[in-house]
């Protein structure tokens, strides 16, 4: 079985899904580096977006294992009215900044169906 991540597919139908209620999504390897990108406003820069969040994964990770338990599939961070979701996937970060009156578990649905499977 061949699991295949389509960067395209998963930028599309988050952004077809969730519309205006996103602010930026990007894809990115767990080094930091941008794979695809959609940002909705002008003023964020995203390599610096990315840098940042793929640390603070990193340290979570860290964190996590250091207190023995497993390495964190995704974290949320929740600030005034948004969420920063993180989620690792197949050696991929996908880093969202979103409202935080969408449903996570939405999210989650989407990038699931997003993701190939093939025998």
């Amino acid at each position: 079985m061949t699991v295949l991540f389509d960067s395209e597919s998963i930028l599309n139908n988050l952004i077809n899904e969730f519309g205006p209620s996103i602010f930026f999504v990007l894809i990115a390897s767990l080094n930091g580096s941008v794979i695809k990108s959609y940002i909705n406003e002008d003023e964020f820069n995203k390599a610096s977006i990315s840098l940042n969040l793929s640390q603070l994964y990193e340290l979570a990770e860290e964190t996590t294992e250091s207190i023995g338990l497993h390495s964190p599939d995704f974290n949320i961070i929740h600030s005034d009215n948004y969420y920063i979701l993180t989620i690792k996937l197949l050696d991929r970060l996908i880093i969202l900044l979103t409202v935080d009156q969408i449903k996570v578990e939405d999210v989650f649905s989407t990038i699931n169906k997003s993701v190939n499977v093939e025998s």
